[in-house]
């Protein structure tokens, strides 16, 4: 039994999901203005405590689409990494696992 990989889908699927990255990143700043104004729906919803649940609820989303944006990205480079060790390609050096794990380390998430 033998199989071949096809790299070339792998870094076809890489392409998605950096475009999905860069859809998040639209999104994120489209809505980024309203991101912690709940003191604008008033003083009544305030004393009713509806401005802290907006602005905890907007800061969640923003903390959600920018661990999305990391996980995008960290999936693209795995995935250009996996067909380029496939490729078993000098010139195409793959990414190494401990790129991939700092960028992991760097990023930020928001792990509640």
């Amino acid at each position: 039994m033998s199989f071949a990989v096809q790299s070339q889908n792998l870094r076809r699927q890489a392409a998605v999901w950096s475009d999905r990255k860069d859809d998040v990143a639209t999104v994120r700043a489209a809505i980024s203005p309203g991101f912690g104004q709940g003191w604008k729906f008033g003083f009544m919803a305030g004393s009713a405590g509806v401005r802290e649940m907006y602005d905890e609820w907007t800061s969640d989303m923003a903390n959600c689409l920018t661990d999305a944006g990391y996980s995008f990205a960290y999936l693209d480079a795995a995935l250009v990494s996996c067909a380029n060790e496939y490729d078993d390609s000098d010139a195409t050096a793959a990414t190494s696992a401990q790129k991939l794990d700092k960028m992991i380390e760097e990023s930020g998430y928001h792990h509640d």
